[in-house]
């Protein structure tokens, strides 16, 4: 199973309920002139380029039409940053509370507070439905509390 944070660039620099709502019903549509967009159209190739710079150890895998999948190079991480015309995907799988959790944890904090300094990216967390910009450490901290009070759910615990 895997958790996913959201990030965007808001055009008001930032991001509100109203905003996620807009891109919930109307975000796979393309039918939607730019000026409705509450959120930056982004070019996937040349932020995967600013990434590789922050890690250069990441993996780029292409995938449909200009978007682009980042890995993280262990694997056994599962770490994905799937970046797309209007914004950053950054999939991880959930883990049980531990120092593990926290590796990974920190390494996707690492990413978002970069995107955040470096170009205004805002996340939302859809499992806690929680909007923030990236120096939010207390949203870091529920998704680790989250992640272990779900884990014995699915383990049948």
């Amino acid at each position: 199973m895997m958790y996913e944070i959201h990030l965007y660039v808001p055009k008001t620099g930032r991001l509100t309920p109203a905003m996620l709502e807009w891109l919930f019903e109307n975000g796979q549509r393309t039918d939607q002139p730019e000026i409705f967009w509450p959120v930056r159209r982004l070019e996937p190739r040349a932020l995967a380029r600013h990434m590789l710079r922050l890690d250069p150890y990441l993996r780029a895998i292409p995938t449909v039409g200009q978007d682009v999948e980042l890995h993280y190079p262990d694997p056994n991480m599962g770490i994905v940053l799937y970046l797309h015309d209007r914004g950053v995907i950054i999939f991880f799988p959930y883990l049980a509370y531990s120092v593990y959790s926290r590796v990974v944890l920190g390494i996707c904090y690492t990413y978002m507070r970069y995107l955040y300094d470096v170009a205004g990216f805002w996340s939302f967390d859809p499992q806690l439905n929680v909007i923030s910009y990236a120096d939010d450490f207390q949203s870091l901290e529920d998704t680790a509390l989250l992640m272990d009070k779900l884990i014995p759910k699915q383990l049948g615990g």
